[in-house]
């Protein structure tokens, strides 16, 4: 058995490594945009394609472009699954 040091240590570990993971993900993410940023530059640029949109974002039409196709958002679904999923752990863990 472990004593109550030993278990805060391990915890706090155990945060350390998730929160280094989460941060790790977040900014393969900002790169990953702000590469297709670039390359939809490129495109434009060199006039490539007909359609230089790869990956396109727009919160404001709630619109997102992949490859030429446009999909609509719908941000509030999102916002329930989000909310669901997020209530369900809270119980868990109270």
């Amino acid at each position: 058995m472990e004593t109550r040091l030993e278990r805060n240590l391990r915890i706090r570990k155990e945060k350390r490594i998730k929160r280094a993971k989460r941060f790790c993900i977040f900014l393969l993410l900002i790169f990953l945009y702000f590469g297709l940023e670039t390359v939809n530059q490129n495109i434009v640029e060199l006039d490539c394609l007909d359609n230089p949109n790869i990956f396109r974002f727009d919160l404001k039409t709630r619109q997102v472009d992949i490859f030429g196709n446009s999909y609509i958002i719908d941000l509030d679904i999102i916002k329930k699954i989000l909310k669901t999923s997020f209530s369900g752990l809270l119980v868990l863990h109270c």
